[in-house]
């Protein structure tokens, strides 16, 4: 291409900034949003990945109910995919009534679960501990003593406290796991020098195996991998239970043995005393002897009884938050897959339209050039340059800048996990297809429509396209309604069929705006109506109390109602499939009036179920998980013995895993006596209510599941949900620029026509915004169907850990979608009166021959 011709298409860029901008625009926002959100749930599993390998997070966590030991070390270490072994100690204490702490053993240089100190240092003396950087909101501080409860696993109650530390093990900020003790929820951990601790078997065994595919966290690959790993595991562990029985009877009758052997020397020595010398004194030796013997045997009986130790083998998914961070991230890829997806269609069909009709508008210079013996190709070049520069531009930026701060954006308000650097990818795949799209919008359309121009002859280029034929529409054959419009009313309703492209594309254009819109209000909706979709209509106590006693009773002034139930803290699993879930059980001790704390409704709210002694009852998320409903049969872990449950209903639940059963189905599970020893209350006052409670003799805890559930993981969420409105304002505001541009364009002689006959400017621009205000509001109601569509196809995608959003979108979400898309309309209506105002009627209606 000669340099006047590339100075023709420089030329051509500066006498249409405005076009060539809102092409640039156009794909740049659609790439951008493309590759920005497309990138979040990469780069979340990126820099989870990076920090569990920098803190050698283990990959399985074995632990045993009876303890573990060296032998159990030293069978572990002979799998040879298993990289390193380390063993733990670990105890939990229930510091105060209302905190219970986790205590491990720190090991300096630890090959494993290494810690990440936020502030102070790491303990050197035995005297120091390091706590969990939760702890700093029960008010300590480095430098304060710390106490911990008298123990047997320890050798010293009392430390320093040197620093606060995070743990890979504890993805989320705030849960910290479950225990027995108290209201069972642990509260913090610690860290001691291992040397404190008196414990000969170990609580648990951190297991790291080698990974030579480098699979990444969170992944399919990498859970597949561990599921195949573990299971090799169990099988090198498979002698370990019947060897450790043996040992734990072994080393408790050896005991046994001493104690008969001593009661057998003590026996002969009384027998060597002469009836006539043996005393009260001697007698009652006899009778504590013969006593000593009977408890032996009972207790030789007891050693008996001792059961295989049963081993679990726990993979990552069980660490808190864990699972919940890779939730979020893969519902956030899964969002991505349709809602960019689908602002980017929308950018490419308008980028398409308006490149079109930029080739179209130069078919007389074309003709000309063609006339003038320039060859197809070099005509076709200055096209191409325009359409290259604006695509590739457009695609670009928009690519860089959603890379380099979208996914940043929604890291930083992700505040439910302790992952502290963002480590990004470059996502190129995403940027090629970006590229792509972009280049197809613009050079695609300008090729094809160059192709179909270059195929006739100059003369017939070189002459304006006929305007296109009015036809008679169906609103003139009702006559009685056709009488009654207006002359310039009929006009309109004329040209709106008269340009039925044009039509569709300002309607799906604006439809797609609105609805993009409409999807980020009733996200928002969804999030937002979370805690008091649960807590108003599922749940309507607001209160826990644990006590030490089923016995107890509690007074208070603040409580309105209270019942009794049996609370606890357990796993689920299918019977077939790996998912592993922590439930709340929750079995009260009447089912009378339970409803007044907790509806118990079909998943569609229709029926209500009720509670009976042939089975459990479980939340819509949980039985999602475990892929069960009436009649299926899950796994529970309750205090560490697995049984079977038979599921008598679903339902309907937002946030949290719960579970219902009666007293009976639950000693029918577990063989135990039922204690009631929880209190579900309505109370209005929460902070005195929890004071008064506090200081009641044999309140252990008090917990409000709404003010806990409000720090649920939902931050990635409502970032995409400001991202989504922002950027599908700036679109609906360019494509509604570009389709008027579009507009005025091919109906200029028409409009100049209408001036030279006497209307007045503002009648020239109604001529015009009649039929924009009709595609707007016709644009508006299909979007409020995509939007709805949209929404709850997100919704149900971004489903996450025990969360179930309602799928609501509130009448204010539908009123701002019409109030921002008509405001840029009305903006693009006086743009456009200005530029009608512009139009030289004479040079419009020059002749083109």
């Amino acid at each position: 291409m000669n340099r006047t011709y590339f100075k023709s298409t420089m030329r051509e860029i500066s006498d249409s900034v405005g076009r060539f901008v809102s092409i640039v625009l156009i794909i740049l926002l659609g790439s951008l949003l493309y590759v920005g959100i497309r990138s979040v749930g990469p780069d979340l599993n990126q820099t989870a990945s990076h920090y569990f390998e920098k803190q050698k997070l283990s990959d399985v966590k074995v632990t045993s109910t009876m303890g573990l030991t060296n032998s159990d070390l030293t069978s572990i270490k002979q799998n040879k995919q298993v990289k390193q072994a380390m063993p733990v100690h670990m105890t939990t204490l229930q510091k105060r009534r209302n905190q219970i702490v986790s205590v491990y053993g720190y090991q300096n240089g630890s090959k494993l679960d290494r810690l990440k100190l936020v502030s102070g240092k790491l303990p050197t003396k035995n005297n120091q501990i390091v706590l969990d950087k939760k702890a700093k909101q029960n008010g300590y501080k480095i430098g304060d003593t710390y106490r911990l409860p008298k123990s047997a696993s320890l050798k010293r109650r009392t430390f320093k406290v040197v620093g606060f530390v995070n743990s890979p093990q504890y993805v989320s900020s705030t849960d910290r796991g479950t225990t027995n003790l108290g209201s069972g929820t642990v509260n913090y951990f610690a860290y001691v020098p291992k040397a404190v601790f008196k414990q000969k078997e170990y609580a648990l065994i951190a297991v790291q195996f080698r990974n030579p595919k480098h699979y990444a966290a969170g992944t399919d690959q990498y859970n597949s991998y561990i599921d195949r790993q573990k299971t090799k595991l169990k099988h090198t562990m498979r002698n370990r239970p019947s060897a450790r029985q043996k040992q734990l009877q072994t080393t408790a009758q050896n005991k046994l043995d001493k104690q008969s052997a001593k009661i057998t020397k003590e026996e002969k020595q009384l027998a060597k005393v002469p009836a006539a010398y043996q005393t009260a004194k001697t007698k009652a030796a006899k009778k504590e002897l013969i006593a000593a013997k009977a408890k032996v045997k009972k207790a030789e009986a007891k050693v008996k009884a001792i059961a295989k130790p049963t081993y679990l083998y726990n993979d990552r998914s069980t660490n808190p938050g864990y699972q919940d961070y890779f939730d979020e991230s893969h519902s956030i890829a899964a969002i991505a897959i349709i809602f960019p997806g689908f602002f980017l269609f929308i950018a490419i069909l308008i980028t398409f339209t308006t490149v079109s009709r930029m080739v179209e508008t130069n078919r007389r210079e074309v003709g000309l050039m063609r006339a003038l013996g320039y060859t197809k190709h070099e005509i076709a070049m200055k096209y191409i340059v325009y359409t290259l520069l604006a695509g590739i531009l457009g695609a670009g930026l928009g690519g860089a800048l959603g890379m380099l701060t979208l996914p940043q954006f929604v890291f930083s308000l992700l505040s439910n996990n302790n992952l502290s650097d963002f480590v990004g990818v470059i996502p190129w795949a995403y940027l090629a297809q970006t590229m792509v799209a972009g280049l197809v919008a613009t050079l695609g359309s300008a090729l094809i429509v160059l192709t179909i121009n270059l195929r006739e002859v100059p003369t017939n280029l070189m002459r304006e396209r006929a305007p296109k034929a009015g036809k008679r529409i169906l609103m003139e054959r009702i006559k009685s309604l056709w009488k009654r419009l207006s002359f310039n009313q009929k006009v309109s309703y004329r040209n709106l069929f008269r340009y039925k492209g044009r039509m569709l594309m300002t309607i799906v254009g604006i439809a797609g705006c609105t609805g993009l819109i409409l999807t980020g209000f009733g996200i928002q909706n969804s999030v937002d109506d979370l805690i008091p979709a649960q807590y108003e209509n599922v749940q309507h106590f607001q209160a826990i109390v644990t006590m030490d006693k089923a016995t107890r009773q509690i007074h208070a002034g603040q409580i309105s109602a209270q019942k009794s139930a049996l609370i606890k803290s357990v796993t689920a699993r299918p019977t077939h499939g790996t998912a592993n879930d922590t439930v709340s059980m929750v079995v009260p001790k009447a089912t009378t009036n339970f409803e007044k704390y907790v509806s118990l409704k079909s998943v569609n709210g229709s029926k209500k179920i009720k509670l009976t002694n042939k089975g459990v009852i479980l939340s819509e998320k949980l039985a999602t998980d475990m892929n069960a409903k009436a009649g299926s049969t899950i796994i529970l872990q309750i205090s560490g013995k697995k049984v079977r449950a038979k599921v008598t209903g679903v339902i309907k639940n937002y946030a949290g895993h719960w579970l219902y059963t009666t007293p009976t189905y639950y000693h029918k599970l577990t063989n135990k006596t039922y204690h009631a020893t929880s209190r579900l209350v309505k109370t209005t006052q929460r902070e005195k209510l929890s004071r008064k409670l506090l200081k009641q003799t044999g309140v252990l805890n008090v917990s409000f599941p709404q003010y806990a559930a409000g720090e649920l993981s939902t931050g990635g969420l409502g970032s995409v949900v400001l991202i989504m409105i922002v950027m599908s304002g700036a679109l609906a505001l360019v494509v509604l620029y570009n389709l008027t541009n579009i507009n005025i364009s091919e109906r200029i002689r028409e409009l100049a026509t209408i001036k030279v006959l006497g209307f007045y400017d503002r009648e020239v621009t109604a001529y015009v915004a009649r039929e924009n205000v009709i595609f707007t509001v016709v644009g508006i109601v299909a979007g409020w169907g995509i939007g709805v569509f949209l929404h709850q196809f997100i919704m149900v995608k971004a489903q996450t850990g025990s969360i179930l959003f309602p799928m609501v979108i509130h009448y204010p979400g539908y009123i701002w979608s019409v109030l921002i898309t008509g405001l840029f309309s009305l903006i693009i209506g006086v743009l456009t009166h200005y530029k009608l105002k512009g139009i030289e009627m004479l040079d419009a209606l020059a002749a083109s021959e």
